[in-house]
């Protein structure tokens, strides 16, 4: 099976169940043994989700981090450390503790990403948001930048949290924004403080236009923080066929006419860029989505494909020969 062939009804996401959709994932999106995929309303294919593709790249910058929330969980722990250093069951018990601590508090900060992400789209609804203390910090970043930008929610935001399919190569994801933005002129210098020193400290394109936009949060690292797979999962959005979005009779699904078979092209991105929150402000950063990243990212996709499919759990080392087998 060619990697950009989608799984139709029937199959299953490869070697694994189909599970329910996960009511905290995007809208068309389901979960599967082997990550996220998305249901295409029109086919019924499943088509691979655009991180989950990118899930397969190495990120060198994992393995330090968990390290230190370890140590540092640990280091909180150090009095149950040292009682169960002196009952081996215990002592297992605690192992067990802190090896999951990492990943506890990484789904924490992943809900409260999504939490993050729900509010801003109740912002761009105009609607009512319900309290979040702990979300709002990052909301008033999001306001700012809404204000900073010159950008009137109604007049400007074309569609926020849209299902974008490419049906033609097999994959599909989630647009955060797309947002008619304008600058005085065809670059714009960088902020002062986020100026690099390695590198130049050159302005980068920033073309009037219609701009796809992903929005990114974290409680540690800087709103200048930039990974290598955003250039790759937005290049996969520009190059999307077919946007899964409302009308404006039913902006966003918001009205009773709203019923999910709503599609239309994808239109042509003057820019893209991550908007980074902040608990202390933002950082938009726009970013080269070009020919190169969505190639890079087309290499990935067998690599995935293969993964999802490929199922080793029979080879087990094999008896020697013996005389009367030769």
């Amino acid at each position: 099976m060619s990697a950009d062939t989608p799984i139709r009804p029937g199959m299953t996401a490869p070697g694994e169940l189909v599970y329910e959709h996960d009511p905290d994932g995007p809208q068309h999106a389901i979960a599967t043994g082997n990550g996220r995929y998305y249901s295409d309303p029109a086919t019924g294919a499943l088509l691979i989700s655009v991180t989950n593709v990118l899930a397969t790249m190495a990120k060198h910058a994992l393995a330090p981090a968990a390290a230190k929330h370890t140590a540092e969980w640990f280091a909180e722990h150090l009095p149950a450390a040292l009682r169960a250093a002196a009952d081996p069951d215990e002592l297992a018990e605690f192992v067990k503790q802190a090896k999951a601590a990492y990943q506890a508090e990484w789904e924490r900060r992943m809900r409260l990403g999504s939490r993050v992400h729900r509010q801003a789209q109740a912002i761009n609804l105009q609607a009512p948001i319900a309290p979040d203390p702990e979300a709002e910090p990052f909301l008033g970043a999001y306001r700012q930048w809404l204000t900073d930008f010159g950008i009137d929610i109604a007049a400007d935001v074309i569609t926020a949290e849209c299902t974008m399919l490419n049906r033609d190569l097999g994959y599909g994801g989630t647009s955060d924004l797309w947002a008619n933005l304008r600058f005085p002129t065809p670059t714009s210098p960088l902020v002062p403080r986020f100026k690099p020193r390695a590198v130049p400290a050159d302005p980068l394109p920033t073309p009037s236009g219609l701009w796809l936009v992903d929005i990114k949060t974290s409680l540690k690292h800087p709103a200048s923080a930039v990974w290598d797979e955003y250039p790759l999962q937005l290049a996969a959005l520009r190059h999307a066929t077919v946007a899964l979005a409302c009308p404006p009779q039913c902006r966003y699904g918001a009205t009773d006419h709203h019923d999910g078979t709503h599609e239309f092209p994808v239109p042509d991105f003057a820019g893209a860029a991550v908007l980074n929150l902040r608990t202390t402000g933002y950082g938009f950063i726009p970013l080269p989505a070009d020919d190169a990243a969505f190639a890079a990212f087309r290499g990935l996709q067998p690599v995935t494909a293969y993964l999802h499919r490929i199922d080793l759990r029979g080879r087990k080392p094999v008896q020697p020969p013996t005389d009367k087998d030769l």
